[in-house]
């Protein structure tokens, strides 16, 4: 260990068992910080993984990229839920093979790897501390996704960890230059970005748990051959190696077409110009992916993260903020991986970007063009407002209210106004075991899209349809099959902490009307 560099900090911009990489010296990174990490005091310093002091820098390594990268592709700096100006990480939280996303902060956990004797820290990965971190960018920026029953909703969440991971350590050269070398230029083969949580997944192994990795080698692979099923079809459980309507398993359809996305952007972006390197095309390729999540995101209906309503976004984002350039790239992916259909895709290139689109479990995804655009005035506007009457007509929105929930201000000055209509189902029947009577919302979503003059250039309406209805019953059957909730009694003090010991990730409440509720206590990196 040495504290002589205080400019100078060892870092793993990866995983510590990504194959290629090692240890890396480099400056702490500039920029916005809101994190508060033990024992970071910005002196920096070459100290050796396993101290307290090596942590600290990885931590503040990590996490600082972590949130300019998603400053950037989101346009705008956030604040974390619900309310810290300060995200809490706790880089030795307890002894375990996972780490933890729950609202009060970043937890990583350790444990031994009783293979090799060696002490495994989640917080010293790349992987996982931006995959956790991942979990609280994206309940910042929805944070209805947090109690959603959706099970789809849950593996997008997961998803969006994972495609965090990549998107960060992808911004390190050393990191692109060797899954440029790794397999002779070929992106699409499994590669150390692909592949997460390397030296977590040889622990878990290592410890007897060989059916809750892919491989030895990864927790996870973004490089993968599953496609879209509707998760009520799934099991509830399966080893990882098959496919199962479980979160970290169901989110690798989406992780994994966005990394085809990704792999098709750099291939585009080689082809049009042959002087490009592969560097700056892999690093162009991270960039131009990154924005089409994040505004994707910001056009997306409030209340729940069907597949479908996420990727119809994206298509939609790319030919507003790119003229449609990498559409061939997303409609390989997302119809390669059944999430969205030819058709569909076809009527969304159709429109331009300038569409009236409705998305549902039943019924898939329609999109027409925009035609005379209607005008609306978002500063006379007013939170929990009804949608007015010319924007409903004009989207076809159903004679039902929707009220205000968000307006959200772009960067070049247009909104997207949020509008949500809910109604509530009560859960029944044997199977629902301690979730027997709980009543959860089911939100319809309207999100609408005004220029800064006022003029409406798209509209995404997603239908809680009774399909819709039938996977968050599914889902919830299936946590109660695997024990995952919590039975409180009314009336009782839940301690969230706990329910990590418990492996409980959602636990019964009651609301102010008496009403039994599932709320969500946390979010693992593992199952």
């Amino acid at each position: 260990m040495s504290s002589q560099a205080p400019n100078r900090i060892n870092v793993f911009a990866n995983d510590p068992n990504a194959k290629g990489l090692g240890l890396e010296q480099t400056a702490p990174p500039a920029g916005k910080s809101p994190f508060s990490i033990p024992g970071w005091t910005g002196a920096g310093g070459l100290f050796s993984p396993g101290s307290p002091e090596f942590e600290a820098g990885e931590l503040y390594f990590v996490l600082t990229r972590t949130y300019a990268a998603w400053s950037d592709f989101f346009g705008a700096d956030f604040g974390w839920e619900p309310g810290f100006a300060l995200l809490p990480i706790v880089p030795r939280a307890g002894q375990d093979f996972n780490a933890y996303y729950d609202r009060t902060g970043l937890k990583f956990f350790y444990n031994t790897d009783p293979k090799v004797n060696q002490v495994v820290y989640a917080c010293e990965s790349s992987d996982v501390v931006a995959h956790e971190c991942g979990h609280a960018v994206l309940d910042a920026h929805h944070p209805e996704y947090w109690d959603s029953l959706l099970g789809e909703t849950g593996a997008f969440h997961e998803a969006f960890g994972d495609m965090s991971a990549m998107l960060v350590t992808l911004g390190d050269p050393a990191v692109r230059a060797e899954i440029l070398a790794e397999n002779g230029g070929d992106l699409a083969k499994s590669n150390a970005v692909s592949r997460l949580a390397e030296q977590l997944a040889r622990a878990i192994y290592d410890a007897g748990n060989p059916n809750a990795v892919v491989s030895p080698d990864a927790l996870r692979d973004a490089v993968n051959a599953f496609k879209y099923r509707a998760p009520d079809t799934l099991p509830g459980s399966a080893p990882a190696s098959q496919l199962s309507s479980e979160s970290h398993s169901f989110s690798r359809i989406f992780s994994g077409a966005f990394y085809d996305s990704l792999v098709g952007i750099y291939g585009q972006l080689r082809q049009a110009n042959s002087a490009m390197t592969p560097d700056a095309a892999l690093a162009q390729a991270r960039a131009d992916a990154g924005h089409l999540l994040a505004q994707g995101l910001l056009l997306a209906p409030k209340g729940d993260a069907p597949f479908k309503t996420i990727a119809t976004s994206m298509i939609t984002a790319d030919a507003q903020n790119f003229g449609g350039k990498y559409f061939a790239a997303l409609r390989a992916a997302f119809v390669g991986r059944q999430i969205i259909s030819a058709s569909e895709a076809k009527q969304l290139r159709a429109t331009r970007g300038a569409a009236h689109t409705r998305t549902s479990a039943l019924l898939g995804t329609a999109s027409a063009s925009i035609g005379t655009p209607t005008t609306v005035d978002p500063t006379r506007l007013r939170i929990g407002e009804e949608v007015p009457a010319n924007v409903r007509r004009a989207v076809r929105a159903p004679r039902r209210p929707f009220q205000l929930v968000e307006d959200h201000r772009r960067r070049d000055n247009g909104h997207v106004l949020h509008y949500t209509s809910t109604r509530s189902m009560e859960l029944k029947g044997k199977a629902m075991g301690a979730a027997r009577g709980v009543v959860v919302d089911l939100p319809d979503s309207l999100a609408v899209q005004v220029d800064r003059d006022g003029r409406v250039e798209s509209s995404h309406y997603h239908k809680s349809d009774r399909a819709h209805a039938k996977r968050v019953r599914d889902h919830v059957e299936k946590l109660i099959a695997r024990d995952r909730v919590y039975e409180a009694r009314e009336g009782e003090r839940v301690d969230l902490a706990a329910l990590i010991d418990q492996k409980k990730p959602y636990y019964i409440a009651y609301d102010e009307q008496g009403n039994k509720r599932i709320r969500r206590a946390f979010i693992a990196c593992g199952q």
